[in-house]
């Protein structure tokens, strides 16, 4: 019995031991494979969040680009773009359209597909209504070597050198133009005097005729030196200008005594006003001068009736800032000339009646612009003009103490 005992413990545990190792086993494999899922979840979570990483890093450099980028498939599809981009395109820059179906016939649609269809590195200039305005483009495209043939577009935005362009052209165009003129008078005088002995010996021709000649000289010589003055403004900026803390009273008294015969034979008014006393201006006294002559001098060229009335007032503003206007009762600013009285060779005159070198309001922007102030004027037909100049309180006041 005592055997038979025994053996059926044999039996017993020969039979439970492999089941328990079995189990044992299968314990250890199930923790094994649940720390693989654990592991292998965390390793999705750090995939995941580093390219999360590299997309925030990807379009972080797109935006960082500051103009508009594509890169798209060969068939036009877009892949990337950056928010510049698809305020360009006007779309949801996310959106993986097909730029050559989406797109309306235009000058846009047809640069981009040729940049997809060239497999060359090209550049072409674009013209585009944006923000507002036209602005101008260079659009270059640059085939990748990937397998997939990606192209990159970049519009690199050249309006400020376009217009440079214009306005340098304009601007030897009409210097030509109004040089030209007392050129021309100059010579016909001179060859009057020189080829006809009789005239030069007539004393009172001779005298007319270099009365003539001086004040086209001098008229030269005026729009010589005013096209030197928007170039040094223009080009050099604060580097040229000679920095100090002037009394504004002084550069008013200035212009004063150098207009003094045009407004006295023209039976105008000058009124001064400028408070507090003294009116302490950080700047080039030289320029705020020919600010404050071409201002006045402009409203005297183009109200000759007698009876004028002009004022010229100094005050600060409550924040600290410097304004000064410049005031007439005169005929005014026809609105649709408005826009354009800062151009260069602007005249809001266009009979020609009113002389000058078409420089002298141009000369005046620049030069309060480079003092760091703002200048814009107002205009009532028939009634009264009236220009503003506001010199911030850290440029106008550097100051004493």
């Amino acid at each position: 019995m005592v055997s038979w005992n025994i053996a059926l413990g044999l039996v017993v545990i020969a039979l439970v031991l492999p089941f328990v190792f079995l189990r044992s086993q299968l314990s250890s494999l199930l923790l094994r494979y649940r720390a693989a899922q654990s592991e292998m979840e965390h390793l999705r979570c750090m995939l995941r969040e580093l390219e999360s990483h590299v997309q925030n890093d990807k379009s972080l450099f797109l935006e960082a680009l500051g103009v508009p980028f594509l890169l798209v498939k060969p068939s036009g599809r877009l892949v990337m773009a950056n928010r510049c981009a698809g305020e360009l395109l006007g779309m949801d820059e996310s959106r993986n359209a097909n730029l050559l179906r989406v797109l309306p016939e235009g000058d846009l649609r047809s640069a981009i597909s040729s940049a997809v269809q060239s497999r060359e590195p090209g550049e072409r200039a674009l013209s585009l209504q944006w923000r507002g305005e036209q602005r101008h483009f260079r659009v270059r495209s640059t085939p990748l070597r990937n397998t997939e043939g990606h192209v990159g577009i970049v519009f690199h935005d050249v309006t400020e050198e376009y217009r440079t362009q214009i306005i340098r052209r304009d601007f030897v165009a009409n210097a030509s133009h109004e040089l030209r003129t007392p050129l021309t008078i100059l010579r016909g005088y001179l060859e009057t005097l020189l080829d006809d002995p009789a005239s030069a010996q007539d004393e009172a021709l001779r005298t007319r005729s270099l009365g003539i000649m001086k004040k086209h000289v001098d008229r030269i010589t005026r729009l010589v030196e005013d096209m030197l003055t928007v170039s040094r403004l223009e080009g050099a900026g604060q580097g040229y200008l000679k920095m100090e803390l002037f009394d504004f009273a002084d550069a008013v008294s200035d212009v004063q005594l150098r207009l003094e015969s045009m407004v006295r034979q023209q039976g105008a008014h000058l009124s001064v006003q400028i408070h507090p006393s003294p009116f302490m201006i950080y700047g080039d006294k030289f320029y705020w001068a020919q600010i404050l002559f071409n201002l006045l001098e402009n409203a005297l060229k183009n109200n000759p009736a007698p009876g004028l009335h002009l004022s010229l007032t100094a005050a600060l503003a409550t924040d600290g800032s410097a304004v000064m206007t410049v005031q007439d009762d005169g005929v005014g600013i026809a609105p649709e000339a408005m826009p354009y009285i800062f151009n260069r060779f602007f005249r809001a005159d266009a009979t020609g009646r009113i002389k000058g070198t078409g420089l002298g309001l141009s000369i005046v922007k620049n030069a309060v612009e480079v003092h760091g102030g703002t200048i814009s004027a107002e205009s009532e037909e028939g009634r009264c003009t009236t220009f503003r100049i506001v010199l911030p309180a850290k440029d106008s006041r550097k100051r004493q103490g």
